[in-house]
């Protein structure tokens, strides 16, 4: 029995009867990998593509309605026959820090960016979206693999928007002679300007980035290598800055002749170009500080825009901190003679930047302390007293609320806030001025109108409004104000006075006299203000123009 098996076993081996058949399942079998392989993974490569291609347009409109991200996002899936389904939107901080690996460059909201900025929902300038779908498999499953597979894809869109604003600029009612001399001081040298060239330096605007590549070749720093926050931590001198300035002014194109800003620029800061400042105290560049210098570029018509008058103030407040800076002026009008003094600049802050969503800047504390020469006619005998008039005018900021980027232009939001003041007599130690007539009388004078702080008070400036001064609202009427609050107390008649004049006819004589004496003084407190950009109980802005760039993928 066991040699019929054996036999049997070796014919069988030797028997090829039916071997194509097991050939052939082998085969097909080999055919169904290949084609599952083929097909199912080009099919499913084809749907990746497709779904990536839907995503990527997702997040480059959602960056547009970043506020609704989710619903335009779908939108925009839904015009691409895709199912909006399992699908999220996710609004982020970019910051394009090359310092940092791509995916390392996005923040949450809460978390604190590379670039300083504590994400809020009003800093968000990108959006992630996410999406998964299940693409039909054709031969996968014939091995056990399911008949759906998982495509999942993601794209990240940002979106750049720029504004270049000043805080406190009022150049509309700009003193040319007190302008003069605060600035000179300010800058420690003589400084001769007409009107004309200062209306000319407010109304020239050079190319912000075109600006800041110019300042860092002066500076002797590398395009391509080192960053405008370089920039801001190298050695820059008065004469960098208005190097700078000139070299742009004087290549670019302008709506009439550049020549007379050229010429007032270099009138103004020649004298000082060797002393070194702080660029940091005249311009904020926080949204730009982490690129390299020369990597963002101006496309021509969409340029960010710097101004030169507050190029020139803000160099000047920069130099002249805690400087108290002399000035005099006779304004003949009525019982007004003359008005002297001097005004400090306290730690001096930017007041002109390129910034983002929550970016600001602040105007300066600025002190006046002036002495009013006022006419007074009293009995038998005119007189001129010397009034003490004491003016702390707090520092303003204005910062960026949004920077909507619509179709029909871009527009910029400034949220404006001012810290408190107050207008007074007497000095920055004394609140009670002691007037004294030498052989006629003596009397205390006080008064004050304090200015509290306001805001912020959201600013909109429309794309044709760009270049316009707009202010936050302020019911101070500065001296009027002052001369209804005035008091006059410890009246002491002395000499013919005592013998001819009662006390009360005296005092109804001096408050009438002062309070008309003043009046005009109001232009003048107005304009030693102008000349630094601060207001007194308000907020003075400036939107010299505004870029939103095209979304770009990120990753």
């Amino acid at each position: 029995m066991a040699h019929s098996l054996t036999g049997f076993l070796r014919r069988y081996a030797r028997d090829e009867d039916g071997v194509i058949s097991v050939m052939a399942v082998g085969a097909l079998v080999l055919a169904l990998a290949v084609a599952m392989i083929v097909i199912d993974t080009g099919a499913m490569l084809s749907a990746y593509r497709n779904q990536q291609a839907a995503t990527d347009a997702a997040a480059l409109g959602a960056v547009r309605r970043i506020a609704e991200a989710q619903s335009a996002a779908e939108s925009i899936f839904d015009l691409n026959e895709f199912p909006p389904g399992d699908m999220v939107a996710t609004p982020l901080y970019y910051a394009a820090d090359p310092s940092r690996a791509p995916d390392d460059r996005f923040f949450m909201e809460g978390e604190t960016a590379s670039d300083g900025t504590v994400v809020d929902t009003s800093s968000f300038n990108a959006v992630r979206v996410t999406k998964r779908s299940q693409s039909p498999t054709y031969f996968a499953r014939l091995f056990g693999f399911g008949n759906l597979t998982q495509i999942d894809t993601d794209a990240v869109a940002a979106l750049t928007k720029y504004v270049s604003f000043s805080a406190g600029t009022r150049i509309a009612s700009l003193d040319a002679g007190l302008a003069n001399q605060i600035l000179g001081g300010l800058l420690s040298t003589t400084v001769n300007l007409s009107l004309i060239d200062y209306n000319a330096l407010a109304d020239a605007n050079i190319d912000a980035l075109e600006f800041l590549d110019a300042l860092a070749t002066e500076a002797g720093l590398q395009a391509g290598s080192d960053t405008y926050g370089d920039l801001l931590e190298a050695g820059v001198t008065v004469g960098d800055i208005l190097g700078a300035a000139v070299e742009v002014l004087t290549g670019d194109s302008f709506e009439g002749d550049p020549s007379v800003a050229t010429l007032a620029l270099q009138t103004a800061l020649s004298p000082v170009g060797s002393t070194p400042v702080d660029l940091g105290d005249v311009l904020d560049l926080a949204p730009i500080a982490q690129r390299t210098v020369g990597s963002i570029g101006s496309a021509p018509g969409g340029d960010v825009p710097f101004n030169l008058f507050d190029l020139v103030s803000g160099t000047a407040m920069a130099l002249g901190e805690g400087q108290a800076v002399g000035f005099d002026t006779d304004v003949n009008l009525g019982s007004l003679a003359s008005v002297s003094g001097t005004i400090t600049v306290g730690a001096p802050m930017a007041h002109m930047a390129v910034g983002k969503v929550g970016d600001s800047v602040r105007t300066s504390q600025v002190t006046v302390q002036l002495s009013a020469q006022v006419s007074v006619p009293l009995p038998l005998l005119g007189q001129v007293l010397d009034i003490p008039i004491y003016i702390d005018a707090g520092s303003g900021m204005a910062e960026v609320a949004s920077i909507p980027c619509i179709t029909s232009g871009t527009h910029a939001v400034l949220a404006a806030t001012t810290s408190a003041g107050v207008i007074r007599y007497g000095t920055e130690s004394s609140t009670v001025a002691t007037i004294s007539v030498p052989l006629l009388l003596t009397f205390q004078l006080s008064g004050a109108v304090p200015v509290g702080a306001s805001g912020p008070t959201n600013i909109n400036f429309s794309e044709s409004e760009f270049g316009e001064v707009k202010s936050t609202s302020s019911d101070v009427v500065l001296i009027s104000e002052l001369t209804g609050a005035t008091e006059i107390e410890d009246v002491t008649l002395l000499g013919i006075l005592n013998l001819t004049t009662p006390v009360a006819v005296v005092e109804a004589a001096l408050l009438s006299s002062i309070a008309g004496a003043l009046a005009p003084l109001d232009a003048v407190v107005t304009s030693l203000l102008t000349t630094l950009g601060i207001k007194l109980g308000a907020m003075d802005m400036i939107v010299h123009g505004a870029k939103c760039r095209a979304p770009t993928l990120v990753s």
